[in-house]
């Protein structure tokens, strides 16, 4: 341990370097221009992560790029490697940000990740404030892009003197129309399956509509959505966690509607309701099933009058009922696994059908709607961005989280990013310059605005 920790700090002090943290299916992009940037000024990008294997497999290693395997939770090798870098990124999951953001601020780094800021990280802001630091947060798709597109509609809109009476923001990471084939759902895990089995378990969904708070438990989540035509093609979404949050952050004190959430095509939610009702994306109580269980036994413990009256207990339609079915939960096909929560056993399910096949191709799609007054007149503003992904490597996914982050990252190395503290991007220093960088990458957003009578 010592004779690692010796050979590390005095291999690493020899060079100036990028420290990433995380080498999963979102770093790629991000990887890719911090070591372009790198090689133009002479700093090596040095990529750590449990597996690198992925991004070893796709990425060529030069001198300016180095990947490590390591064990995130040794703690001595972990402080070593921050101790000379020259800025630290994180794309960890968002559980061990906060580790690393106390090490960074023990040892004067600055920090980018592109997750929603904790309560840990809150309360370290004044501890980075008075270290002259920056912990730049939200840096990715949803949340990263959406702020920064937002603020600057905003600050356009407020510059001119309009007052915005109505806000609503959905993000979703999907499929395009030839990825889908004959499946029903049009959907396929895009990032992390676990997180899309799970959504919207952390809290109650709050959100302003016509100056009425909302707030819709768990369970409620998926039966009430918005419906959008973004370029043709229907979406729809539902609200996404505490909407309320960003009232302030977004200086939207005088709106009265505020709605952040997440879209999915057409017919999804009503589906996707079905199987929260019946309890299958539960994640507290572990399961010990025989190990020759069939996913229609497993189906029919959830069915109090059996499984051959699912649809009249479940009171869905026809179309509900085929993308069920569609997934196999009422064959006699063995469980994938015997023992796990309901959430997990799903999962293991709907990653054999849900799974990105080599030709698949995905899509994220983003969309602001926008009320607002001025000179006595009411106007609304759509923006939207739909963006497909090159490859089933090159995703849209990774690449709308990594290039944010990515020129963040150079921004807040090159001295560009002057507010200190644990921030978001929402100010003109940082969405002004990264907005028009992801023009050139092709993430850039349509708006057409319209008079209300």
């Amino acid at each position: 341990m010592g004779f690692f920790y010796a050979y590390v700090s005095n291999y690493i002090c020899c060079m100036k370097y990028f420290l990433v943290f995380g080498a999963g299916k979102s770093s790629i992009y991000l990887i890719e221009h911090l070591n372009q940037y790198g090689q133009e000024h002479q700093i090596k990008t040095m990529v750590c992560d449990k597996d690198v294997s992925f991004v070893e497999s796709y990425l060529t290693k030069n001198k300016w790029l180095e990947f490590k395997h390591l064990d995130i939770q040794n703690q001595n090798q972990v402080e070593a490697l921050i101790k000379n870098a020259e800025i630290v990124v994180s794309l960890l999951p968002a559980n061990l940000h906060f580790n690393i953001a106390k090490i960074c601020l023990s040892q004067g780094k600055n920090l980018c990740t592109a997750s929603y800021i904790s309560d840990d990280m809150k309360s370290i802001n004044d501890e980075v404030e008075q270290k002259n630091l920056t912990f730049l947060n939200e840096m990715g798709l949803d949340p990263g892009i959406d702020h920064l597109s937002a603020m600057q509609i905003f600050e356009d809109i407020q510059s001119k003197g309009g007052v915005i009476q109505s806000f609503k923001s959905y993000c979703g990471g999907l499929i395009d129309e030839v990825s889908e084939g004959d499946n029903p759902w049009k959907y396929k895990f895009t990032w992390n399956p676990r997180n899309v089995v799970l959504a919207g378990q952390g809290g109650c969904a709050q959100y302003l509509n016509n100056n009425l708070l909302k707030i819709l438990p768990y369970h409620q989540l998926f039966k009430l959505n918005d419906s959008f035509s973004i370029e043709g093609k229907k979406f729809e979404g539902y609200p996404n966690r505490d909407s309320l949050l960003y009232t302030n952050v977004y200086g939207l004190e005088n709106a009265s509607t505020i709605i952040r959430g997440t879209l999915r095509k057409e017919g999804f939610c009503s589906a996707w309701q079905q199987l929260v009702s019946l309890g299958l994306t539960d994640n507290q109580k572990v399961l010990t099933l025989q190990e020759n269980i069939t996913c229609r036994q497993w189906l029919d413990m959830y069915c109090p009058n059996g499984i051959a009256k699912i649809q009249k207990y479940l009171s869905c339609s026809d179309d509900d009922m085929h993308k069920i079915e569609w997934l196999g939960l009422l064959s006699d096909a063995p469980l994938p696994i015997h023992i796990g929560t309901s959430a997990e056993i799903l999962e293991e399910i709907l990653k054999s059908k849900w799974q990105l096949q080599t030709d698949d191709r995905d899509m994220v799609v983003m969309v602001h709607e926008i009320i607002y007054q001025l000179n006595g007149k009411t106007f609304l503003l759509n923006s939207s961005l739909m963006l497909n992904g090159e490859t089933q490597i090159k995703t849209a996914m990774a690449k709308t989280v990594g290039l944010p982050l990515a020129y963040g990252t150079i921004l807040l190395y090159e001295g560009k990013i002057k507010n200190k503290g644990v921030i978001m991007p929402i100010y003109k220093e940082i969405y002004e310059p990264i907005l028009e960088q992801l023009k050139k990458h092709q993430i850039h957003f349509l708006e057409t605005i319209s008079e209300l009578a």
